[in-house]
Order: structure tokens, then sequence, then C-alpha cells
């Protein structure tokens, strides 16, 4: 292995190896440095294996990416970048959790029983992944207007939020409060979970300024 055993787990390792064969060497090695920093840490681990995965994703479809790359002092997750690796989209991946004391509650049950009853309906998540994808497009939202670039928020819905696509798209699209219609800078959502392999579904905003298009599919 070239950086060596990454991952503790060895099915993950080989997931983080399969990913590097999509993305530049420089990334890799932004990665590898992440990774080893977070040893401590294996929530923000989790995060941002699942940013690498979401990278090897768009590679796989064809797109140039390039991880963390600084824009006038911010440094989303992922740039799509054209033939002259200029600036062609955006990319920033946020995590649905459920709230913490639920988490909480998860996470003592499965300790003493190795399983837990306490997963949340659908309908009572909506207020907080609507949150989540609001305060995405709150963070780059000047940004994405002063390069006037495509914008695309990426969800990573974890089993036990057990959070359907079906609930993306009404934050997204219902009447009263839709997000695309709110929010004409927002190109899009990529929304994924995994099901043995990862799988990602992409809604355009019909309403979008610059719009982006990214097919679903699964990885790997």
């Amino acid at each position: 292995m070239k950086y060596g055993q990454i991952a503790g787990n060895k099915s993950i390792n080989k997931m983080i190896y399969h990913c590097f064969d999509f993305l530049d060497v420089s990334d890799e090695r932004s990665f590898v440095n992440k990774f080893n920093n977070q040893r401590n840490n294996p929530e923000q681990r989790k995060h941002t294996f699942r940013e690498l995965i979401l990278g090897a994703y768009l590679s796989l479809n064809h797109f140039k990416v390039k991880y963390e790359c600084e824009i006038n002092k911010k440094t989303p997750d992922w740039c799509i970048l054209d033939d002259k690796s200029e600036i062609e989209g955006i990319v920033e991946l946020t995590n649905f959790h459920l709230d913490r004391f639920t988490e909480n509650r998860i996470k003592d049950e499965m300790n003493k029983k190795g399983v837990s009853l306490a997963f949340k309906k659908i309908s009572e998540n909506l207020e907080r992944l609507y949150m989540r994808i609001w305060e995405k497009i709150q963070k780059y939202q000047r940004l994405i207007e002063n390069i006037e670039k495509p914008y695309i928020v990426s969800i990573f819905g974890t089993f036990v939020a057990d959070v359907r696509f079906e609930e993306v798209q009404y934050c997204l699209n219902n009447k009263e409060s839709g997000l695309f219609e709110l929010y004409p800078e927002l190109s899009g959502l990529l929304y994924f979970q995994d099901l043995g392999r990862y799988h990602f579904e992409y809604e355009n905003n019909p309403n979008a300024i610059r719009p982006l298009d990214i097919p679903d599919g699964v990885f790997p």
C-alpha cells in the first residue's frame, strides 16, 4: 500500500485506496494527512471519508475535481474544474445527523442491548434537514454570487437518521418554503447514502441561475 494502513478497518482502508484511483496525487496526500491528523477524532474521520467518496464519485462521472481549493479565503470541499483548471463549480458536503439527544440514546441502547428502538420518524427530521441545507447555502452564498459559478450542496444520510430522498425533495421544492425557489444560486442537491454501495441521487434546481447536472449512480 502506497501510504500504509490509513484506516483500522480493512474494508474502509481498501475503499480509501480505491477512491485514490480517481484523484490526483496532491489530493491523495491531503486526505492521508487529514486522516492521520484525525486519528483521535473518529466522527471527523467519518466526515473526511465521506468527502473522499463524494470526490471519487464526481471524478468517476468525468468531472475534474480539486479538494479544498482556496477561493476568496474559503475552502469548499470540492471544486469542479474545466480543461484549463479554472473553477467551473463548487460542491460542499454536509452530514445529516439525528439530534444529539437521540444519537446518545441510540448509542446507549446499542451498548447495552446491541439494538436500538430510538430511530426517529422521517417527518420529525424534516425541520432539521431543511436547516442543514439552508446553513450550507448561507455559508457559500456570497462567494457564489461573487464568482458566478454553479453551487451544489451534497448530503450524506446516515442509516440511523433514515432520511429518504423524497424528504430532501420536499425541503427543496415545497410550495411554501422550498429552498430551490428561495435560492436560485443553488444549482442542485446531491444526496447519497451507504446501501452496501454508495447510492447517489441528484435533484436539479429548476430555478437555478447557473445549472449544473450530475448523474444519479452508484459508487464503486
